[in-house]
C-alpha cells in the first residue's frame, strides 16, 4: 500500500511539474526560515539552564530610594560578601566577583588584550557549574596572585604548551600565576569571561580608585554577589534577614531608603533593567517566534490555494478511482501521503540549508548558534513537529475537497474548482497571506524610522570625527605630554581626557542635594570625571554660568583627604530642574553636596541636556567635576578630512608614551550606535523575514495566476474577438487581487500600529506613527501584487486568441 502510494505521489508531481516545484520552494523556505528562528528563541530561552540546581541560584541586587524614585543596581558593595558567609544560614553557598574588561596581559615580550576578566573567590564553583579542566580552584581562587584560563585563551597565550606555572601580567600592575585551566563558557551564559584571578589578589590600586574604601559598605563599582539556596530555604526569609544587614551596616538615615533582594539567576538573561549585556527584550522573542509562525502559515497557505485550484485535474482520477471502489478514506490517506512526502522533502532541503544559514547568522548577527540535528534532539523533534503539522494543514482540507468528488460528475469533467465555498476559502487564505506581509512591512517601516531618529535627533553634543582611547597611566605629567604630542599635528583638534565620552558605559552615579535642604531631598545623579577641554572637545552647549577655569583642576585626592570643597560642580538642566529650581539661572552660585565624601561646593555654570544613556532612558541629572584620577578616556576631534593621517599620528604618539600597551581606538559614533545594537538586529531581523515572508506570497500568487489564466484561456480568447484590449485583459485579472490586497491593508493597519505602539513604548524618545507609513506599506503591497500576476496576465492578453478557439 505504501509503494502504492507513494509510486502515485511520485507520479503526481512529475505531471504538476511547475506547482510542484512552487510548493517545494516555498514551504524548504518556510521551514528553513522557522527553524532558524527556533534554534535562536531555543538558545534564548536555555540561557544559564546549565548550571546546577539554577533555580535555586540568585544575584544580590540593590534598591535605593530618593526622590526621584527607586533605583536598581545589580552591584553591591564589596563587604557583602563577608555578610553572606558569616550572617545567613539559608545558603549552600555563596561567592562575589568583580569584572575587569579588556585588560592589558604581558607575557614575556608578547602583549594581549582580554576581553573578560574575573577576580572570583572560592566559592564560585561552588555556585556556578563551569567545567575545570585542570586545577583546583576551591584550594586556589582562596590564595592572592593565582589564575585559571579558559581553553582557548590558554591556546591563545601558549599554543599547545602547558600553561600550569606560567606567568601573566595584568595592567602592567600585578603578576598572576596560572594555577588551572576550564572549559571556554557556554554561548548559552550571561556570565562570559576568559580569565578568572583569585579575589585576594584584587585591590583597588590594581584599578586606580585607591583613594576609596574597598571595605565601605557605601562604595560599589564591579563587585557581584550570587548566592545557592539551600532546597529548604526561601527567598522570602533571606529578604527578612537583609534587613538585619542594612540596619547593622548603615546609617540610620539610610535604612529606610536601602535594601538588598534576590534576583533569580533565570531572570537575568530577560530583564532589561537589571539584566547582563547580552539580556535580550522578550517581547523580542515572541515577536520572532510569531513571524517564524506566520511564514509558515504563508507557506502553507500556498499548498492549500494550489491544491484546490488543482483539484480539477484530478477530478478523472478521482472518478475512476471512486468508479472502480476506493473509499473516500483511502483517497484522504493518498492525498495527505502526497502532501506529506512533499513537506518530507522539502524539511529535509529545510534542514540541510538551515546548517549553512545558521554560520551567517552567527557572523551577521555576532551569535553562537549551534545546528547539529544529530547532536541536538529538540532540533529533531521540531522538525519532525513542523513536517507533521505542515502536511495536516496543507493537505487535510484539498485532501477533503477531492476526496468529495461525485464519481458521475468527475467522469464527465463536470467539475468546477469555481464553488462558492471553495472561491471563498481561497480568497480568505489570500488575504492571510497579504495580512501577515502588510504587518510585517508597516512594522520594518516604522523601526526603519526609529533607527533613523537615533541617528538624525541631535544628542546635544557633537560625535563625528572623535576617536575614544584608553588611558592607563593618567599622572599630570603624562597627560599634559601626551596632549601637547597630540595637538601638535594639525589634524588634530582637541583633547580632552574624561571617565568617558558625553555618552558611555563608564559612568558612576551616587546622590546629591542642595545643602541649604539637608538629604530629606537627595536625587540619584550621574558623575561625569572631565577636564577643563571637555565642553569644547565634545561642543556642549554652556547656557548659565561659566565652565571650569583652567587653574581649577587639582588633585582631587588632596580634596578627598583634607575634606575641603575647594572645587566647584557643572550640572545639565535636568539637574537643576530636580532640585525646585524653575528658572535655572537662580542655581548658580547655590551649594550643593553629593556622595563623593558628601562634599558641599558651588554651582559654577549649567549646560543644555544632552543624551548620556540610549533613547530608552530619559535624561537623567549630571554633575560634571574635575576628578583627574578618573581620567582613563581621552576623546580626540580630529579633522574629518584627514583622518588617516591623524589617527596614524594618534597611534604613533600613543605607541611612544604607552610603550607597554596595545593601541586600540574607537570612533564616537560607533560607540553610540553600539546603544542600538538589540534594535539594529530587529530591524535587520524584520527585514529578512519580511522580504521572504512576501517572495513566499508572490511564490503562490504566481502559481495561482498561472493557473487561473490557464483555466480561463478560453474566456481571454472570446474577449479578444469581441474587442478587449491589453490593458483590460490586464485588469480583468488584477482587480481580485487588487481588491484583497485592500481587504487585507484594512486588518493589517490596526494589528501593525497596535503591534508597534508596543514596540515603541520601551524607548523614552521616539517617532509618532504617521499615516504615510500605512500608505507606503500599501503601495509596496500593490505594487508587488502587480509586478507578480503583470507578466503572466500580459502573456495571456497578448496571445493570440485562434489558438485558446481552436478546440471549439
Amino acid at each position: 500500500m505504501l509503494k502504492n502510494y507513494l509510486r502515485i505521489t511520485i507520479r503526481n508531481l512529475q505531471k504538476n511539474k511547475w506547482y510542484s516545484l512552487i510548493n517545494i520552494i516555498g514551504l524548504t523556505i518556510g521551514i528553513t526560515a522557522s527553524l532558524i528562528i527556533f534554534v535562536y528563541i531555543n538558545q534564548e530561552l536555555s540561557f544559564d539552564k546549565f548550571h546546577k540546581d539554577a533555580d535555586r541560584i540568585y544575584r544580590v541586587i540593590r534598591e535605593s530610594e530618593s526622590a526621584t524614585g527607586v533605583d536598581t543596581d545589580k552591584g553591591v558593595p564589596y563587604p557583602m560578601i563577608g555578610a553572606l558567609k558569616n550572617d545567613f544560614t539559608e545558603f549552600e553557598a555563596s561567592t562575589l566577583y568583580h569584572s575587569d574588561d579588556r585588560p592589558l596581559a604581558v607575557i614575556g615580550n608578547e602583549k594581549f588584550v582580554v576581553d573578560h576578566v574575573l577576580f572570583a573567590d572560592s566559592g564560585f564553583f561552588k555556585v556556578f557549574s563551569f567545567e575545570v579542566i585542570s586545577g583546583n580552584p576551591a584550594k586556589d581562587l582562596g590564595e592572592p596572585n593565582k589564575a585559571f584560563l579558559t581553553k582557548s585563551l590558554a591556546a591563545k597565550f601558549f599554543g599547545d604548551q602547558n600553561p600550569i606555572g606560567e606567568k601573566i601580567r595584568l595592567r602592567n600592575k600585578i603578576e598572576v600565576e596560572v594555577a588551572g585551566v576550564m572549559e571556554d563558557t557556554p554561548p548559552a551564559s550571561h556570565l562570559r569571561f576568559d580569565m578568572l584571578v583569585s579575589y585576594p589578589t584584587f585591590s583597588t590600586d590594581y584599578m586606580g580608585f585607591d583613594m576609596f574604601d574597598i571595605t565601605s559598605w557605601e562604595m560599589t563599582a564591579e563587585g557581584y554577589a550570587f548566592v545557592k539556596l539551600k532546597p529548604e530555604a526561601t527567598v522570602g526569609q533571606v529578604h527578612a534577614q537583609f534587613k538585619n544587614v542594612v540596619k547593622k551596616h548603615f546609617q540610620e538615615r539610610d535604612q529606610v531608603s536601602r535594601r538588598f533582594l534576590l534576583q533569580p539567576l533565570l531572570d537575568i538573561h530577560f530583564n532589561q533593567k537589571v539584566g547582563s549585556p547580552s539580556s535580550v527584550n522578550p517581547t523580542s522573542l515572541w515577536a520572532l517566534g510569531t513571524i517564524g509562525l506566520f511564514i509558515l502559515l504563508i507557506a502553507c497557505v500556498n499548498f492549500i490555494n494550489l491544491s484546490t485550484a488543482l483539484a480539477v485535474r484530478k477530478s478523472k482520477e478521482v472518478g475512476v478511482r471512486k468508479a472502480l471502489g476506493a473509499g473516500r478514506s483511502q483517497l484522504v490517506r493518498q492525498y495527505l501521503a502526497d502532501t506529506f512526502i512533499v513537506t518530507l522533502l522539502s524539511g529535509l532541503l529545510a534542514v540541510g540549508i538551515a546548517e549553512r544559514m545558521v554560520i551567517m547568522f552567527n557572523q551577521f548577527f555576532e551569535k553562537e548558534l549551534e545546528m547539529n540535528p544529530f547532536g541536538n534532539p529538540e532540533i529533531i523533534v521540531f522538525v519532525m513537529v513542523v513536517i507533521v503539522v505542515v502536511a495536516l494543514l496543507s493537505g487535510l482540507y484539498p485532501a477533503v475537497v477531492l476526496s468529495g468528488y461525485n464519481p458521475v460528475k468527475a467522469l464527465k469533467n463536470n467539475i468546477h474548482t469555481q464553488s462558492k465555498t471553495s472561491l471563498f476559502l481561497r480568497k480568505g487564505l489570500i488575504i492571510v497571506q497579504f495580512f501577515i506581509s502588510q504587518v510585517l512591512i508597516i512594522s520594518t517601516i516604522v523601526i526603519a524610522s526609529q533607527m533613523d531618529y537615533f541617528t538624525s535627533k541631535p544628542l546635544g553634543f557633537d560625535k563625528d570625527a572623535i576617536i575614544s582611547i584608553g588611558v592607563e597611566k593618567n599622572d599630570k605629567e603624562t597627560l599634559e605630554t601626551l596632549r601637547n604630542r597630540l595637538m601638535a599635528n594639525t589634524y588634530v583638534e582637541n583633547v580632552s581626557f574624561a571617565l568617558g565620552p558625553p555618552i558611555s558605559n563608564n559612568v558612576f552615579s551616587t546622590h546629591y542635594y542642595l545643602s541649604s535642604k539637608g538629604r530629606d531631598q537627595e536625587y540619584r545623579v550621574q558623575i561625569k570625571p572631565v577636564d577643563y577641554h571637555y565642553l569644547e572637545t565634545y561642543g556642549l552647549k554652556l547656557k548659565y554660568g561659566r565652565w571650569f577655569l583652567p587653574g581649577e583642576e587639582k588633585r582631587f585626592s588632596d580634596i578627598l583627604e583634607n575634606n575641603k570643597a575647594d572645587i566647584v560642580y557643572i550640572l545639565n538642566e535636568t539637574a537643576v530642574r530636580k532640585l525646585g529650581f524653575n528658572n535655572p539661572e537662580e542655581a548658580i552660585g547655590e551649594l550643593i553636596s553629593t556622595g563623593i565624601n558628601n562634599i558641599s561646593a558651588p554651582i559654577a555654570g549649567i549646560v543644555e541636556d544632552y543624551h548620556l544613556g540610549s533613547f530608552h532612558e530619559e535624561i537623567m541629572p549630571a554633575i560634571m567635576i574635575h576628578m583627574p584620577m578618573f581620567y582613563y578616556n581621552a576623546g580626540i576631534k580630529i579633522t574629518s578630512s584627514n583622518m588617516k593621517e591623524a589617527i596614524s599620528h594618534v597611534e604613533d604618539v600613543y605607541v611612544d608614551i604607552y610603550p607597554d600597551n596595545i593601541f586600540e581606538y574607537e570612533f564616537l559614533d560607533d560607540e553610540v550606535r553600539d546603544f542600538y545594537v538589540e534594535e539594529q538586529r530587529t530591524f535587520t531581523l524584520f527585514k529578512i523575514f519580511s522580504s521572504v515572508s512576501i517572495f513566499i506570497s508572490c511564490l503562490g500568487l504566481l502559481g495561482l495566476i498561472s493557473f487561473i489564466v490557464n483555466q480561463r484561456t478560453k474566456e481571454v480568447g472570446v474577449r479578444k474577438v469581441l474587442g478587449a484590449g491589453v490593458g483590460s485583459i490586464i485588469a480583468l485579472f488584477s482587480k481580485d487581487f487588487m481588491i484583497l490586497v485592500l481587504m487585507a491593508f484594512v486588518l493589517a493597519t490596526p494589528a501593525a500600529w497596535y503591534a508597534m505602539n508596543i514596540w515603541l513604548s520601551d524607548f523614552a524618545y521616539q517617532i509618532d506613527i504617521e499615516i504615510w507609513f500605512f500608505a507606503l506599506a500599501i503601495v509596496i503591497s500593490g505594487v508587488i501584487t502587480f509586478i507578480t500576476i503583470g507578466y503572466q496576465s500580459y502573456k495571456a492578453a497578448v496571445s493570440n486568441p485562434v489558438d485558446a478557439l481552436r478546440d471549439e
